[in-house]
């Protein structure tokens, strides 16, 4: 992974490939870009707080964060994933059902999972247990 605190080379990178920044108790991740807003590279991202697609200049995304870029993690040409992923515009967002991790999936024509749901959900049903065995 890279890690950078700025723009610093992003162009380099090719639409689509995911960046992600940590929040607390979780990271957001996001596709780069095609153009420009307001003289950044874009981010296109599917994002709680605006209850779903956005594109938005990369410091937006970052809001002062390190950014790490994962990669390109699928096959697809850039133009098919940006494409992709502006069809999700006007799509609700749900934590469990379309959040930004099925959002870049879904870009990149992968199966769209959420690594960081599955371990949340394996985590509260060993918890679960935890609790059934201290009460038996």
């Amino acid at each position: 992974m890279i890690h950078t605190n700025i723009q610093q080379n992003i162009w380099e990178l090719p639409a689509g490939t995911v960046i992600r920044v940590r929040h607390d108790w979780y990271d957001h991740v996001g596709l780069l870009g095609d153009h420009l807003i307001v003289g950044e590279r874009s981010v296109l991202a599917f994002s709680a707080k605006e209850q779903g697609f956005v594109e938005q200049a990369f410091h937006a995304f970052a809001q002062g964060r390190q950014v790490r870029v994962d990669g390109y993690p699928g096959s697809l040409p850039p133009a098919i994933v940006m494409h992709r992923a502006r069809l999700k515009r006007g799509q609700a967002y749900s934590w469990v059902n379309f959040n930004c991790e099925h959002f870049v999936h879904y870009a990149h024509g992968l199966p769209m999972e959420s690594p960081q749901l599955r371990q949340w959900a394996f985590l509260g049903s060993v918890v679960g247990l935890l609790v059934f065995a201290v009460r038996a």
